[in-house]
């Protein structure tokens, strides 16, 4: 009869001694996130690196379990945000804007946001903020474009933000704004206006009616591009775990018009971003969507 095998004997022995070898080093780097992120932790780097080391010498089943529990929770990514000002007219001061005020456009989506999805049948859509759809036809799936949602997403921060740094500030919701733009007949202008911007930009006599339906001198046009890239990160042990690290970014851009002369006054961008590494809890849209328009913002109304 054969002597039974242990399990830490099963681990010392290849390939799973070696699989498992890579993997305590990587338990060693996730804890040290942990120690970063969480300063309340009870953990400290020496008691880190003495666990790592009796690990590495003395394989364990609670080995196992700790890698499982680290996998299960995750760790959130620090989200970053960078801006520039690239042009700001010497007239144009944030003491004219308190003066004036300012009318917001609904946030114009770059083409290279467009994305589809296939929506399962009779499911909500995965955009965030989209309406509940009815019950598809059985066996047809129906294209769910995110566009829209982005738009309001990116609509409503700016707004709130705004609001948020300059409350005595006369500001027009891009709701409004779209609202007194239909009561003025302009509709359809600022439908052909919202596609053929990003490529013509204004025509004078257009944003003079546009200053004259929204009774407001400077007008905020804001455009942004959604993005996301992937490279491959596993490990394999025993089985195949991981995911692939992701580097998802919100670049919203601003141009402020003054429909009085017909000529630009500012113009800038923010950026905000994060690099989804393995076993990272992914944050929402709306987190990286906040630090691009903060990003953006300080630039304008410091």
């Amino acid at each position: 009869m054969k002597p039974d095998i242990s399990l830490r004997d099963l681990f010392k022995t290849p390939p799973f001694d070696q699989s498992l070898r890579q993997i305590q080093i990587l338990i060693l780097k996730i804890l040290n996130v942990f120690l970063r992120l969480k300063s309340s932790s009870s953990l400290t780097l020496n008691k880190i690196e003495h666990f790592a080391k009796v690990s590495l010498r003395r394989p364990s089943i609670w080995t196992l379990l700790l890698i499982i529990l680290l996998l299960s929770t995750g760790c959130y990514p620090i989200i970053k945000g960078w801006s520039q000002e690239s042009f700001r007219h010497p007239e144009f001061s944030n003491g004219a804007l308190n003066q004036e005020g300012l009318a917001l456009l609904p946030v114009i989506i770059l083409e290279g946001t467009y994305k589809k999805v296939e929506e399962p049948t009779g499911q909500i859509p995965p955009a965030p903020y989209a309406h509940t759809t009815l019950p598809a036809d059985r066996g047809k799936g129906k294209t769910v474009i995110t566009h829209d949602a982005y738009r309001i997403i990116l609509s409503e921060i700016l707004l709130s933000k705004i609001q948020t740094r300059r409350p005595s500030l006369r500001l027009i919701s891009p709701t409004d704004a779209l609202k007194r733009l239909n009561d003025e007949g302009l509709t359809d202008a600022y439908r052909k206006f919202s596609s053929d911007f990003p490529k013509v930009g204004f025509d004078d006599v257009l944003l003079k009616n546009f200053g004259k339906a929204l009774n407001c001198r400077y007008l905020f046009i804001g455009q942004a591009v959604v993005t996301e890239s992937k490279s491959e990160a596993s490990i394999t042990f025993v089985w195949s775990f991981g995911r692939k690290s992701v580097l998802r970014s919100v670049k919203i851009s601003g141009q402020i018009w003054d429909t009085f002369t017909g000529r630009q006054v500012w113009e800038g961008f923010g950026v905000g971003y994060n690099t989804l590494s393995a076993y990272e809890k992914a944050p929402l849209i709306e987190e990286i969507a906040n630090q691009a328009v903060d990003s953006l913002l300080k630039n304008i109304m410091p």
